[in-house]
């Protein structure tokens, strides 16, 4: 049996780190699309810039309480679940 599952898995972590980082802004393309409370709670932000943890520490944190008043007003998920 194999030490690894495969050879990503014993990258260089800057390797890692950077292709990562390359996929994020087509993920959370991906996630605003399909789950509105998620798009509201990103406008305003350029999620394809999102290609470092610069960026990505830019972006507004989601509380718990801004959480669960968005599922108040939208139960049960608050538009935070793939709707898809």
């Amino acid at each position: 049996m194999a030490d690894y599952f495969d050879d990503l898995e014993t990258r260089d972590p800057g390797e890692r780190e950077r292709a990562l980082f390359d996929r994020l802004p087509g993920h959370l393309g991906d996630a605003v699309a399909h789950a509105p409370g998620l798009a509201a709670h990103l406008s305003g932000h350029d999620l394809s810039a999102v290609t470092s943890r610069d960026a990505l520490a830019k972006l507004p944190v989601l509380r718990k309480a801004d959480l669960m008043d968005a599922q108040e007003k939208n139960p049960p998920f608050g538009g935070f679940a793939n709707e898809a």
